[in-house]
């Protein structure tokens, strides 16, 4: 009899360290499954009427001064689709030489008609023209360009950086 009952005892034991295991893995299944990742492409996803600028590529990290153009490619993203201006004198691109701090400003077209408030992002591909060094004495000058943007509402962009590029002489 008390083997009986032993064994008896033993199995209800593993039976409830097994219901046990499938009760914590059923929630451990059921905690994971309600983090919501998000998705790029997620019609859902709240995007900041703030615009929000990468910089994704710079055509030369090595350029001849009054030569060499330079092209950055600016990814941008904005909530309500207010990017650029209809006025070709209304500047809202702005870039800044690193060594001197000199600002200039460009002009974005309209990206989407103007009170659309629709979600806008894409590419602009920005040209600089002519960079001359500074002193002409060096044998070379390193740059970095610092890029933000301006929407209608007057909210401004994060900045982004280039890395450093080499200006040599003509």
């Amino acid at each position: 009899m008390i083997k009986k009952e032993f064994l008896l005892v033993d199995w209800q034991r593993r039976l409830r360290l097994v219901l046990g295991l499938f009760i914590l893995i059923l929630f451990s299944f059921a905690f994971n499954a309600c983090k919501k990742e998000p998705i790029e492409n997620d019609a859902n996803l709240i995007i900041s009427d703030t615009p929000y600028i990468e910089l994704r590529s710079v055509s030369a990290n090595t350029v001849t001064e009054y030569e060499d153009s330079i092209i950055f490619e600016i990814f941008y993203q904005d909530g309500d689709g207010d990017l650029g201006y209809a006025n070709p004198d209304s500047l809202s691109l702005t870039i800044t030489d690193s060594r001197i701090f000199t600002v200039q400003q460009y002009y974005i077209p309209l990206l989407s008609p103007e009170g659309s408030g629709v979600t806008i992002e894409g590419v602009l591909n920005l040209k600089l023209d002519n960079t001359i060094m500074i002193d002409d004495t060096n044998a070379s000058e390193t740059v970095q360009f610092k890029i933000q943007i301006k929407d209608r509402n007057g909210n401004y962009s994060n900045y982004v950086t280039s890395e450093n590029i080499t200006v040599l002489p003509d």
